[in-house]
């Protein structure tokens, strides 16, 4: 009899285990099944983007500074050991999307080369965190966290 018992335990378990086909859509690999929590929805404040922002959220080093004027200035790091200095324009677009024009500009802030354009997709309300994934247009956008840095250490 036990044996009956542990045979019709399996075969019950076996058949209440969902198909392939039988998985949510939105249930990610690995998950309980339970779905995907979806993002508050949230417009962006363009105000809210004014000041230093810092990557690294060291505060070392900014590498966005939006000015309330609508003028951007992007400090570019990616090459170790030199900082590729931006200057234009930004305006908040449809869906959080920030979009900036930029021109690369000499130490005396000339600008030089043929303007720039990039995207800075936000993901969450802007607070002293900047969230979401900045790229030059056309390129692979990198996620960002940066963090607000205080006016009074600007030099």
């Amino acid at each position: 009899m036990r044996i009956v018992c542990i045979i019709a335990a399996i075969v019950l378990s076996a058949c209440s285990q969902a198909a392939p086909g039988d998985v949510p859509e939105d249930a990610s690999a690995g998950s309980s099944g339970a779905g995907r929590v979806s993002e508050v929805a949230f417009t962006l404040e363009s105000e809210a983007l004014v000041g230093l922002w810092s990557f690294d959220r060291t505060c070392a080093l900014y590498d966005l500074v939006f000015r309330a004027d609508g003028v951007i200035d992007y400090y570019d790091y990616s090459v170790e050991g030199s900082v590729v200095s931006y200057r234009g324009a930004w305006a908040t677009v449809e869906n959080n999307r920030v979009m900036l024009t930029v021109q690369q500009v000499d130490p005396s802030n000339t600008p030089t080369g043929d303007a720039m354009a990039y995207n800075l997709d936000v993901a969450s309300p802007v607070t002293d965190d900047l969230i979401g994934d900045f790229a030059r247009e056309g390129a692979e956008a990198r996620a960002i966290t940066a963090r607000r840095c205080p006016e009074e250490d600007r030099d």
